[in-house]
C-alpha cells in the first residue's frame, strides 16, 4: 500500500471510529486532523468537502462488512456455523453503535443513507447461498424456497429495523435481533439445525 492509500485508510477508519464514538453533530475535520496528528489540508486533498468525507466513511464501512461476509461465505465453515458467525459479526457492530447517532446520519445525509439501504438489500444473494447449502446438508427444511426467505429475510431488516423502530418502541437493538433471528431459524432450520444452531450459542452474547 503507497503512501497516499495508507493515509486515506487511517483518515477513513479514524474517522469511522470518531462517528461512531461521538456523532455526527461533533464531528469535524477538524478535531479529526487532531485525532490522525495530520494537517486539515491533508484531509481536504484526498476528501475535499466534509459531506464527501462522510460519504467515503460509509462506503469504508459497508465494505469493511461486505469482505468480511464474503470471507465467510467462501469458507469451509458448515452453513448453520457461516450463518452465526454473520450474524454475531452484525450484531457486534451493532452494539457499539448508538441509534440517535444512526438517525443523525439518516436524517442529516440521506443520500448516504439510501446508500446504505442498497447495501444492505444487496445482501440478500449472500444469505441465499448459505440458506441453500443449509438446506441441501439437511439442516433446512426442504419444503421451502430459500431465494424467498432470503428476500423476505432482508426485506424485514430493510423496512422495519430503521433506528426510529428501536426508539419509538423503546427496544434494545441486540435483544429484538436476537428474537428475529430465533424466531426465523425456528421456523426454517430442521431439528438438525436448530441443534447446531444452540452449539453455537447465537444470541448468548
Amino acid at each position: 500500500m503507497d503512501n497516499n492509500n495508507q493515509s486515506k485508510e487511517q483518515i477513513l477508519e479514524q474517522g469511522f471510529e470518531t462517528i461512531t464514538q461521538n456523532g455526527l453533530r461533533f464531528f469535524t475535520v477538524e478535531s479529526l486532523a487532531a485525532n490522525l496528528g495530520m494537517s486539515k489540508k491533508t484531509i481536504y486533498k484526498f476528501f475535499p468537502s466534509k459531506e464527501i468525507l462522510i460519504e467515503k466513511i460509509v462506503d469504508y464501512f459497508t465494505g469493511m462488512i461486505e469482505r468480511k461476509l464474503k470471507q465467510i461465505v467462501e469458507s469451509d465453515m458448515d452453513p448453520v456455523e457461516k450463518y452465526v458467525k454473520i450474524m454475531d459479526f452484525i450484531m457486534d457492530k451493532i452494539s457499539r453503535t448508538s441509534m440517535d447517532k444512526v438517525i443523525e446520519l439518516k436524517n442529516r445525509y440521506p443520500i448516504v443513507w439510501k446508500k446504505i439501504e442498497t447495501f444492505r438489500q444487496g445482501l440478500t444473494q449472500g444469505f441465499a447461498t448459505i440458506f441453500i447449502e443449509a438446506q441441501e446438508k439437511g439442516f433446512a427444511r426442504k419444503n421451502i424456497d430459500m431465494n424467498i426467505v432470503a428476500t423476505i429475510y432482508m426485506d424485514i431488516v430493510n423496512s422495519t429495523f430503521q433506528p426510529e423502530f428501536f426508539l419509538r418502541n423503546n427496544l434494545a437493538p441486540i435483544d429484538t435481533i436476537n428474537l428475529f433471528v430465533n424466531l426465523i431459524t425456528e421456523g426454517m432450520f430442521t431439528e438438525k439445525g436448530i441443534s447446531v444452531m444452540k452449539q453455537k450459542n447465537i444470541g448468548k452474547k
